[in-house]
């Protein structure tokens, strides 16, 4: 994005913040916002009953899941440039005992479809036309990016297959 960080940051507090999220964590010296969790209420049905009933009492319904995002960015002084990345961690609620009285959250794995879906959506807030910013997905080329191997010895290795400039930010 063109830019500098002071100039893009409350876009980024305004943008998680219209799409329902509590902004949680902000360290623009470090270029880190994070959202707290929230409960991910589009996997609530949509029937009749709920959309009747859920006007009034809405506070009764309540989806396993919760959502958390982070955002960084990485500003580029000799093109005034500002690098947006989006992460994405999720939890779901799981039962511990045969009562079913006590629950635990358990991680979820990672959704890379819904981190892309919000930068996509991030970048139409930045002034991306929509058909643009859905061309630049659709024909994106997702390929491994880094490689988590063993050594014979037990030590682990992280290879990533980036440059040696973006690979320092992408860790």
């Amino acid at each position: 994005v063109a830019g500098t960080p002071d100039k893009i940051w409350p876009t980024l507090k305004e943008f998680w913040q219209e799409l329902g999220f509590i902004v949680d964590l902000e360290l623009p010296e470090a270029g880190v916002m994070e959202t707290d969790w929230a409960e991910n209420r589009a996997k609530l049905p949509q029937d009749i009953i709920r959309s009747t009933l859920g006007k009034v009492f809405d506070s009764l319904y309540s989806t396993a899941e919760r959502d958390k995002f982070r955002t960084r960015i990485f500003f580029f002084n000799d093109t005034a440039t500002t690098e947006i990345y989006t992460s994405h961690r999720g939890m779901y609620e799981v039962y511990v005992n045969e009562g079913k009285t006590e629950t635990r959250w358990q991680p979820r794995p990672a959704e890379p479809e819904l981190e892309a879906e919000m930068l996509r959506r991030l970048m139409v807030r930045l002034g991306v036309e929509e058909g643009r910013a859905k061309t630049l997905f659709a024909t994106e080329k997702q390929q491994e990016r880094a490689k988590l191997t063993r050594a014979a010895d037990g030590a682990g290795a992280l290879t990533l297959q980036e440059h040696d400039d973006r690979a320092g930010r992408c860790v």
